[in-house]
């Protein structure tokens, strides 16, 4: 009946170590599908929010560069104003290729609608009109600017919490294959107290 045992112990420490190793195979895929999902949060902090939070310091620079331009009402102000509309347009595009939130996305538009305001009375000369809808195009800036931080933040969180979950499974899965390993280790020394009880009795049967 000992030997019977013994194979039941050599099956249960090789079943152990199958476990053992598709704990190794699943902790590798976890953590190659957990390193993509941190990459692609970074990069849309990095895409999305610091390099968009650019965009609107630029933008913010030429609506202040336009109020300028009609507080001192020179000679050359459409001149002056059509060059900052110009350069406006250029990062509204750059600006529409992120991605936004429907926050975001309402109040971008918000501000285009605004730039195209100060662009037609700029033609039109209605400077006063201009510089109203300059003012609340500056109000909308700052608003993309707060939202720019709250959705930062966020992201920067979820990397975290990722970051967090990871190590704490790291944690089980360590504590799992130290069990593992104690298992294993009592399933040989049994083997080898059975092998010690077996060769006395062969001895009295020679």
């Amino acid at each position: 009946m000992m030997w019977a045992f013994a194979i039941k112990q050599k099956m249960t420490a090789a079943l152990l170590l199958c476990a053992v190793l598709c704990l190794v195979m699943l902790t590798n895929l976890r953590e190659r599908r957990n390193a993509a999902r941190i990459s692609t949060a970074v990069t849309s902090i990095y895409e999305d929010r610091l390099v968009v939070g650019l965009y609107i310091l630029r933008l913010t620079k030429h609506v202040e560069g336009i109020l300028t331009v009609l507080d001192k009402d020179g000679i050359n102000t459409g001149a002056l104003i059509n060059e900052h509309i110009t350069h406006i347009d250029e990062l509204n595009i750059l600006y529409g290729k992120t991605k936004l939130t429907e926050t975001e996305k309402s109040n971008f538009e918000n501000f285009k609608q605004l730039s195209q305001t100060i662009s037609v009375n700029n033609k039109t000369e209605d400077y006063n009109a201009a510089k109203i809808a300059a003012v609340k195009a500056e109000g909308v800036l700052q608003t993309l600017s707060s939202i720019q931080v709250e959705e930062g933040k966020n992201q920067l969180d979820k990397v975290l919490s990722m970051t967090n979950l990871s190590s704490i499974i790291s944690y089980i899965e360590m504590a799992i294959l130290i069990v593992i390993a104690v298992i294993i280790q009592v399933l040989v020394l049994s083997s080898k107290t059975l092998m010690s009880v077996q060769k006395p009795t062969n001895e009295n049967l020679n």
